[in-house]
C-alpha cells in the first residue's frame, strides 16, 4: 500500500504531525511525505492524507489550491486532518471547527473521504500529547482503508 501524506505548514506544527503520522506507519506501508509546495505526485498513491493548519479562519490556501490542482483527488481515498485551537473553546468551538474549517478543506475534495480529524494546534510550545493521538488515528485510518470502511464523523481530541 502506498500512502502519500501531503501538508503545508506555517510555523511547523502541521509538519510535525505529518512526520508523527509517517513514523507510525512506515513499517507497514510505503509512505511519502511532502509539502504541497514540493508539488508531490499522488497519482500512484492508494491513500492520500492531506493536512493543514488553520490561520485567519481558514486552512492555508496553498493546501486548497493543491487539492484543486489534483482534480480534488478524484478516484482516490482520502483522509483529512487540520490543526487549530478552536476546539479548546468547548462544544461551540468544536461545532465551529466542523462547520467552518473542516468544511473548507473537504469541499474541493472529489475523492472518497474515509476519515477526518482535528488536532490541537500550538504556537509556542510543541503539544507532544498530539503525537499519540496522531499515530493512533493513522493506524485506525489504515485499518478502515484496508477494510473498505469509512470512519464516521470528525474526530476531535
Amino acid at each position: 500500500m502506498r500512502v502519500c501524506i501531503i501538508y503545508d505548514t506555517k510555523r511547523g506544527s502541521t509538519e510535525k504531525v505529518a512526520h508523527w503520522i509517517t513514523e507510525a506507519i512506515r513499517d507497514i506501508a510505503e509512505v511519502r511525505v511532502s509539502r504541497v509546495t514540493e508539488s508531490p505526485n499522488v497519482d500512484d498513491c492508494d491513500l492520500v492524507v492531506i493536512g493543514a493548519p488553520i490561520y485567519y479562519e481558514r486552512p492555508l490556501p496553498s493546501v486548497i489550491e493543491f487539492i484543486r490542482s489534483r482534480n480534488g483527488f478524484d478516484g482516490k481515498r482520502v483522509a483529512v486532518f487540520i490543526l487549530c485551537i478552536a476546539d479548546k473553546f468547548g462544544k461551540l468551538g468544536k461545532k465551529y471547527t466542523e462547520a467552518r474549517y473542516m468544511r473548507l478543506i473537504i469541499e474541493p475534495i472529489r475523492g472518497e473521504i474515509i476519515a477526518k480529524r482535528v488536532f490541537d494546534g500550538w504556537i509556542l510550545r510543541e503539544n507532544i500529547d498530539q503525537r499519540h493521538l496522531a499515530q493512533d488515528w493513522i493506524k485506525r485510518v489504515l485499518r478502515a482503508f484496508q477494510e473498505g470502511e469509512v470512519i464516521d464523523g470528525i474526530e476531535h481530541p
